[in-house]
């Protein structure tokens, strides 16, 4: 797909709106597939992730038991990133798309996706693991003992720069995987934290952008995210893809 990153560059190419504009024209015709790709998703993923929430039953053991077989399922689902980020990108460059795709991870370098996966589920273990741990033994506590559930909150707020911070720093990195399959795990990270410098506030108020989106998809009991999660995730591809553009262009106008 390296072909295809160099011929998108426009006048404004990370304005939000022109983002948005490319992802809803590309989408036209395609929803149907794409749509399909994130209910295969999340549906596997439930399937996958539900029966481990049965051991937390007998904690200490089975909640930590429960916690690691979590992190491990979330590694594993790197493997689906690189599919559904494949579907995304391959529609950004008008190739065909099929729900299918959503498995093609497997077929390209699943060993690379998983090691990048865990690089990012290490970093973001503490964020997500304390606050859902708390949550749990408020729970367990009947729900009487509000510490816990202040304290899961209070921490969820102090982590949540950070959590933001890596997830923009990383967000181009599957893409890059999949554009620059020559490169290792390690150089992939690498190249994506070198490609959002200068970019991750723009990033950031992109993802906020669509914060109304999404609750509107939840309001309406996740039906309407069918239709909210192809258009997000289709102007990020956008974005990674008029990012290269520009980067690329800087590099020829400093050589010239």
């Amino acid at each position: 797909m390296n072909d295809q990153t160099t011929t998108t560059g426009t006048a404004s190419p990370l304005k939000r709106s022109a983002l948005k504009g490319k992802a809803r024209a590309s989408l036209l015709g395609h929803y149907m597939p794409l749509s399909s790709a994130f209910l295969s998703l999340a549906i596997l993923q439930y399937i996958i992730t539900a029966p481990s929430g049965l051991i937390q039953v007998h904690p200490p053991f089975g909640t930590i038991l429960y916690y690691a077989v979590t992190f491990a399922i979330s590694v594993f689902f790197g493997i689906f990133q690189v599919g559904i980020t494949g579907l995304f990108l391959s529609n950004s460059c008008h190739q065909p798309v099929y729900a299918g795709g959503i498995f093609s991870g497997f077929w390209h370098e699943p060993l690379k996706a998983i090691q990048i996966q865990l690089v990012l589920s290490l970093l973001l273990c503490i964020p997500e693991i304390v606050p859902s741990l708390l949550f749990s033994l408020y729970l367990q506590s009947g729900r009487v003992n509000m510490v816990y559930l202040y304290a899961a909150a209070g921490i969820s707020i102090v982590f949540l720069p950070f959590v933001l911070y890596v997830k923009t720093l990383y967000s181009q990195v599957f893409f890059i995987m999949l554009d620059f399959p020559e490169l290792s795990a390690k150089e992939c990270l690498k190249r994506s934290r070198r490609l959002m410098k200068g970019h991750k506030w723009q990033y950031f108020l992109l993802m906020v952008s669509f914060l109304p989106w999404l609750m509107g998809g939840f309001l309406t009991c996740g039906i309407g995210l069918l239709y909210v999660y192809p258009y997000q995730k289709q102007t990020y591809a956008y974005f990674y893809l008029e990012l290269v553009s520009l980067k690329s262009a800087e590099a020829a106008g400093a050589k010239a």
